[in-house]
């Protein structure tokens, strides 16, 4: 727990007043930004805007136009392809997004998953060399290659071709690779770089499929999250619209991981990817192989994504043991020693896979660079990880003792290496010699700042509304881009204790409906409570929902104690009337990620629902996004509520209810009868006070056809989307010439075998039965006496001579920008359109 930070800037009140009322933000939000750095509205409204529309194209990778060429040539000669990722969860990402890729292009591919404890990291001769013998004509790497020099110069003399697709830092020798996709390549046009192996396995299949793959950002999220990178521009986009899409329509892999994780998908974030997923998903590289984590993500099969994610769970269990284990034994050996200058501490045969876990835990305790060696019991080799703090570099603090080193790797933060065991003395002297020379750097703040000093009366007002509306618009959060640190100077602490299995976490009442908590803190709670007021915190804000009543939590990161006399300088915005954003149900929002539609299919009642905004319930739309849509004949007030379920709760209210498909609209009305649903503009009749939206139209006419009469001071936006509609509208172009090519291969297809033979392209039914009627109506293929036939006698023509193609086309269209674009976005296209 660290005791030192550096307070908030001195902000002009006025200035931060009069920014907030430009930009319609709370004055704490634009206080928070400021401090930040963004001190004009252009920098701010740049920053809050998280639309993909925004987000950098693949032209500007370097080599990835020669990359898709050579993908699309194996395809057209059925070449083997390999796709050679890594063990964390950013390569285990970035082989799904392939995998997920060249199934919807209707190919199966190989891929390679490395092991930690027999491959190593990055590009294995050996491996390559197998591979090669395999018969891989193309292979492409992700997350990883950039490096391999040998390896890559011996696959292309043996005939098997390497696109490289990495992140990571560019060595002074790139290898001779048939393609090189790389954000930071001296030839890349990329204005941001720092995407993860994700990220740009992400680009290679928006490459590949012609269209931003949607339903991959799910992927290149977590990827993105778990690698630790920078959540400002580019990835600050992908990452937001890549959470919405797993709070509305998470993949199997994830919802069977989560439900075992006790993870509410719908409500997910950054911080429970990165403490949730992520280390799961690491699991499995850390202990044994990784390969099933590729699975997980790619399975379409309900009890395997059970199956798989049970044994991630439990070898995550595992891990945790190993993690528990190391650390007892490492403390053991630092028993005697307190406040050791610097740590270089090393057991037999301990598990490889945590020993970067059990530095970053040794560091947390002593606060001082930490070597965590696990000593191989038959070659004598030690091998280990190490982490930093503060300021102190690691990796040039050892950098002139590499002489003694076998390997040797990292950054300014973390290193990695190995040396004979009989070098450790020396080491752990060498450490603790830079240590000592440059305490200043080991003590720094090391970037903890606070952004905002919160008053006692500002305190007093948290809630848990609030504190949405903070992520809601600075998040998601992660590198680059903390969650925003409050100071909380003498305040009236009610409690401390120390609570959990072993008393190691920390818990704080300030309120009864304010608490804080920090872990592996529990010590510090008799301090605490003889310090009473005389304490100064810094943390995160958050919640905390437990038997139905939610509490604000802040999550301590920093403590200070005080004498009576002494105040941290802090610097904060003097309230106005009220410390409470002047509206917390915001009249205009931030331009949101497009999310994809959640499962809302069914019809049965919703947890979560929308209801009439009544003196009651002022704060009910807090957490859904909202805009204002001026059209000729009315304003509208328009609440996003495309991820909630359609329940008997949204339908209590006198309200219109709009349903586009006639079919739906006659279910629930035989299931709602207290409702009259409209199918029709002509079947309005008297306004009221507000309007529901349930369903997509099927042609953006029929909204606007709407919009041009209505006098309702509300919308709704509900824009259902039934599977089967769905489904349809995933489907591509590629793979719908994948399924044309895989009929003209078939002498027949039996109508019974159509369900199996979609299951054989990885389509599902509906995608299967869409497939054929576009090509019956260009006469591709017929139906004869009960059999699928292809017509190879068929005049060559485009798809867009199909009118059934051309609607969907329009109809991907209007779902791309009214079931996923922001509220801003779907205005402009109703406009335009």
């Amino acid at each position: 727990m660290q005791d030192k930070w550096t307070a908030p800037k001195k902000l002009d009140q006025a200035e931060v007043a009069n920014l907030a009322a430009a930009l319609n933000l709370p004055p704490l939000i634009v206080a928070i930004l400021m401090n930040r750095g963004l001190t004009d509205a252009a920098g701010i409204r740049a920053f809050l805007n998280v639309d993909l529309s925004q987000l950098t194209t693949p032209d500007h990778f370097h080599d990835l136009d020669r990359a898709v060429a050579r993908i699309e040539q194996a395809l057209d000669d059925n070449e083997k392809i390999t796709v050679y990722g890594d063990y964390d969860a950013d390569g285990v990402t970035s082989v799904a997004i392939l995998v997920d890729t060249f199934s919807a292009l209707g190919v199966d591919v190989d891929y390679y998953v490395p092991s930690r404890f027999s491959d190593g990291y990055g590009p294995n001769l050996a491996r390559y060399q197998e591979l090669v013998a395999q018969g891989t004509k193309l292979l492409i790497t992700v997350d990883n290659g950039i490096t391999g020099v040998d390896e890559v110069a011996y696959a292309q003399a043996h005939g098997m071709d390497v696109i490289i697709t990495d992140h990571h830092d560019l060595p002074a020798q790139l290898p001779e690779a048939y393609a090189i996709v790389h954000p930071r390549h001296p030839q890349s046009t990329c204005d941001f770089g720092y995407f993860a192996g994700a990220g740009v396995a992400f680009y290679l299949a928006w490459g590949l499929l012609g269209d931003m793959p949607v339903e991959l950002l799910d992927l290149a999220t977590i990827g993105t999250i778990g690698d630790v990178m920078p959540l400002v521009a580019d990835n600050r986009l992908l990452v937001a619209a890549g959470i919405k899409q797993i709070q509305a329509d998470p993949r199997l892999g994830l919802t069977a991981l989560a439900e075992l994780a006790k993870i509410d998908l719908t409500q997910i974030d950054a911080r429970q990817i990165a403490f949730g997923i992520v280390p799961r998903l690491n699991s499995l590289g850390r202990v044994g192989s990784a390969r099933p984590a590729v699975a997980l993500l790619t399975t379409f099969d309900d009890q395997a994504a059970a199956k798989i994610a049970q044994d991630v769970e439990q070898t995550n269990r595992q891990r945790q043991d190993l993690v528990t284990e190391v650390l007892a034994q490492a403390q053991t050996q630092l028993a005697n020693e307190p406040t050791p200058k610097a740590i270089v501490v090393a057991g037999s045969d301990w598990a490889e896979g945590v020993l970067g876990i059990v530095a970053s835990r040794l560091v947390d305790q002593y606060q001082c660079p930490t070597l965590v060696l696990s000593i191989a019991g038959e070659t004598g080799v030690a091998k280990g990880s190490g982490r930093s703090v503060g300021e102190f570099d690691l990796f040039q603090a050892l950098a002139d003792y590499q002489t003694h080193f076998q390997k040797f790797g990292g950054h300014a933060g973390a290193v990695g290496l190995s040396l004979d065991a009989t070098e450790i003395a020396g080491l752990r002297e060498h450490l603790q010699n830079a240590a000592q020379s440059q305490s200043t750097a080991i003590t720094a703040t090391s970037g903890l700042s606070a952004d905002y000093a919160l008053s006692p009366t500002e305190v007093a007002s948290l809630t848990p509304e609030l504190i949405g509306q903070l992520a809601t618009i600075l998040g998601p959060f992660g590198e680059k881009n903390p969650e925003p640190n409050f100071m909380f100077d003498q305040l009236p602490w009610q409690q401390w204790q120390a609570i959990g299995k072993d008393q190691q976490t920390l818990k704080g009442v300030l309120t009864p409906q304010i608490e804080a908590l920090a872990f592996r803190a529990g010590n510090l709670a008799p301090r605490l409570r003889q310090a009473g007021s005389q304490v100064a915190l810094l943390g995160s804000l958050g919640t905390n929902t437990w038997q139905s009543q939610t509490k604000v939590q802040i999550m301590i990161n920093g403590v200070q104690f005080l004498t009576p006399a002494a105040t941290p300088k802090s610097a904060s915005v003097q309230p106005q009337e009220s410390p409470q954003p002047a509206n917390p149900t915001p009249t205009t929002t931030r331009s949101t990620a497009p999310s994809a539609p959640s499962n809302r299919a069914s019809e049965s009642p919703a947890s979560t629902s929308t209801s009439e905004k009544t003196p009651g319930q002022a704060s009910a739309l807090a957490k859904y996004n909202t805009d204002h849509w001026q059209w000729p004949q009315q304003q509208f007030e328009v609440v996003d509520c495309r991820r909630l379920h359609l329940g008997a709760q949204m339908l209590q209210h006198p309200w219109t209810y709009i349903c586009f498909d006639s079919r739906l609209s006659k279910r629930l009305g035989q299931r709602y009868q207290q409702v009259n649903f409209i199918s029709h503009p002509d079947q309005l009749t008297t306004p009221t006070a507000a309007t529901v939206f349930i369903d997509l139209p099927r042609q953006v006419s029929q909204l606007q056809a709407y919009l041009q009469i209505l006098q309702t001071p509300r919308l709704y936006l509900l824009f259902y989307t039934a599977p089967k509609r769905r489904e349809q509208l995933k489907l591509q172009i590629p793979q719908l010439r994948a399924l044309l090519k895989e009929i003209y291969q078939q002498p027949a297809i039996e109508q019974q075998q159509l369900t199996q033979f979609a299951e054989h392209c990885r389509l599902t039914p509906a995608q299967l039965d869409f497939g054929i009627r576009v090509f019956s109506e260009l006469n591709f293929v017929k139906m004869d006496k009960d059999r699928l036939v292809a017509n190879r006698q068929a005049v060559k023509q485009p798809l867009t001579a199909s009118a059934t193609f051309r609607q969907q086309q329009a109809m991907q269209q209007a779902y791309q920008q009214l079931a996923l674009g922001s509220l801003q976005q779907v205005a402009r296209f109703l406009k335009q359109a």
